[in-house]
């Protein structure tokens, strides 16, 4: 007999069979409410999942919600010269304030290693809101506007950022705080409205500020008149994207100091979404180490487990450090004796022994205060 959520499956399959034989006749408005009525099913009968079956489950949504998209005809479509009007637009709009033209990363979730709970965070605030429009207005899901990523450095915060982009199929703007500040009276905060000019034109987009911490500082605690300026124009542009409810704009901030940014940024109608992205446990340290070591072609018989044992505290930039020394240890050592060898485990413990670990226990208890834990 078939539980609950095998049932809802069942019946999810049925109408997912049914929208492709709709699509497959040409009848997309038809296909579109099977495909719509595929994934709520789907989607209770994951949230209803052990740990073990929801992610498969999750999986399954994902295809159900590509073939909606796929079929989804009310987008109005945009005449392609208007189209490219608009992005050159927002591609010299970047230009003039020194940041890089925006492209949709390749980095994907399944990179990410580790930090389970905080991509399934990820995916319910934000991914699948942006995804499926329609079925988030009826459970009264609001997404747009800003959510920060805060944490030890080192933890992959731009990773998981570039992956919600990939994810989302949005344009990734990386802004560098530096290249914003002007020693001209004024332009701080016109550099600041072209950025989020160019998002809009750029659209999907995501604005991402990498250490914000610099570019909105406490306030009270700056002496810079500018930098006072520049806090004031972002709440305004940030809080104007949350009044506006601007589907296809994301604002995502990171920073290893979360206590230094003024306060008015972190308040409700700013950055409503903050996650706390902590150093790997001991599953996503193994997976970090595979995944570095996976790019030697000299790499031996490793044992993982015993690396992951010996990392705690370590972060995901210092693992990728530990490999990349190991293996250049052992390439001089090829070079001075003319004997090839592969990275061994005693390589890589020979490098943790050297070096401390960059996430200490009274840098998390700060992280801990921050986030009321």
């Amino acid at each position: 007999m078939l539980d609950e959520a095998d049932e809802k499956i069942d019946k999810a399959t049925r109408l997912l069979q049914g929208g492709i034989k709709e699509e497959s006749l040409g009848h997309k408005d038809k296909a579109k409410e099977y495909y719509f009525a595929a994934y709520r099913l789907m989607l209770e009968a994951a949230n209803a999942s052990p740990p073990d079956l929801k992610k498969k489950r999750l999986d399954q949504c994902n295809i159900i919600l590509n073939a909606y998209q796929r079929v989804n005809v009310n987008a109005e479509p945009v005449r392609e010269k208007e189209g490219d009007d608009r992005l050159s637009e927002g591609e010299a709009l970047l230009e003039e304030i020194g940041l890089e033209k925006p492209e949709i990363p390749k980095v994907t979730f399944e990179d990410v290693a580790g930090l389970e709970d905080v991509k399934n965070e990820i995916l319910g605030k934000i991914v699948y809101p942006m995804k499926f429009k329609e079925l988030s207005q009826e459970y009264n899901i609001q997404f747009g506007g800003g959510m920060l990523l805060y944490g030890p450095p080192g933890t992959g915060k731009t990773f998981i950022v570039k992956a919600i982009a990939n994810e989302v199929r949005a344009r990734f703007i990386n802004v560098n705080p530096a290249s914003l500040y002007s020693q001209w009276f004024g332009m701080f905060e016109k550099n600041i409205s072209k950025l989020f000019r160019a998002a809009a034109l750029l659209s999907p987009s995501i604005i991402f500020f990498d250490e914000i911490d610099a570019l909105v500082p406490k306030r009270d605690t700056s002496n810079s008149d500018a930098a006072k300026r520049g806090v004031a124009q972002l709440l305004n542009e940030v809080g104007g994207i949350n009044s506006q409810k601007n589907k296809n704009l994301f604002i995502i901030a990171a920073t290893n100091n979360p206590w230094e940014i003024d306060e008015a940024m972190l308040r409700p109608g700013r950055f409503d979404i903050k996650i706390y992205v902590p150093p790997p446990d001991i599953v996503a340290r193994k997976k970090i180490f595979q995944l570095n070591m996976a790019k030697v072609k000299q790499a031996g018989d490793i044992d993982y487990d015993l690396l992951a044992q010996q990392t705690e505290g370590y972060s995901g930039a210092d693992i990728e450090f530990i490999c990349k020394k190991a293996s250049q240890n052992v390439f001089m050592e090829a070079v001075k004796t003319g004997k090839q060898r592969t990275v061994e485990t005693r390589d890589l413990l020979d490098v943790i022994g050297s070096i401390k670990p960059s996430i200490d226990a009274e840098l998390l208890s700060r992280y801990r205060e921050f986030s009321g834990i």
